[in-house]
């Protein structure tokens, strides 16, 4: 596949979604490659956040585990998972039809959209501070946007209402899950997490 293809999709991806996701599930990736590309998105990610700390120091409102880059990395991954076990089993609940392996490629590619976004903002927050921040506006937007119809997609809902409350079920349970889970790496001096 050529970078055309890719450039196409990411473009279907933001005004076609729902197009999109099917064309992705379409593909029938393996589970093992799905699992690779997940952690090759959690590292790009944490990479990115490393280097805008590294370029942009200062006091972060975050606690101080996320100051270390393995920490970091581990619970991007244990998010990451936690979101696409989430999806599946609300989804589940709510009726939908949908496999892991179909959340997963949707997950995998929205964040590797999310790299791309990230680099970009990076790259603005040092040459145009005031047009970095109408790109992570914007993205945050186009990213639910393209969530809810790919959820919808994946569990054939054929209703993108009953694919945004999945969503909302869904992110509840994220948060409650890694906030034990950064308790439980963290200790009793994590901190609070920030509201979300």
């Amino acid at each position: 596949m050529t970078v055309g293809y890719w450039r196409q999709m990411v473009i279907m991806s933001i005004t076609k979604p729902a197009e999109a996701a099917r064309v992705l599930m379409a593909m029938q990736i393996p589970s093992q490659a799905l699992w690779t590309g997940l952690a090759l998105v959690a590292v790009l990610n944490t990479a990115l956040f490393t280097l805008s700390n590294l370029l942009m120091p200062g006091p972060s409102p975050l606690p101080a585990i996320f100051n270390s880059p393995i920490l970091y990395l581990a619970i991007v991954m244990a998010g990451l998972t936690l979101t696409i076990y989430g999806l599946f089993f609300v989804g589940r609940l709510f009726g939908g039809k949908g496999s892991v392996a179909d959340i997963m490629v949707l997950i995998v590619w929205m964040q590797a959209l999310r790299v791309l976004a990230q680099a970009a903002t990076l790259v603005l927050v040092m040459t145009v501070p005031f047009l970095a921040m109408i790109v992570v506006f914007a993205a945050a937007l186009v990213g639910v946007y393209m969530l809810v119809h790919f959820v919808d997609q994946a569990h054939r809902f054929g209703s993108v209402g009953r694919a945004a409350l999945v969503l909302i079920a869904s992110v509840l349970a994220i948060v409650v899950g890694l906030s034990l889970i950064v308790t439980l790496i963290g200790g009793p001096n994590v901190g609070s997490l920030p509201n979300v």
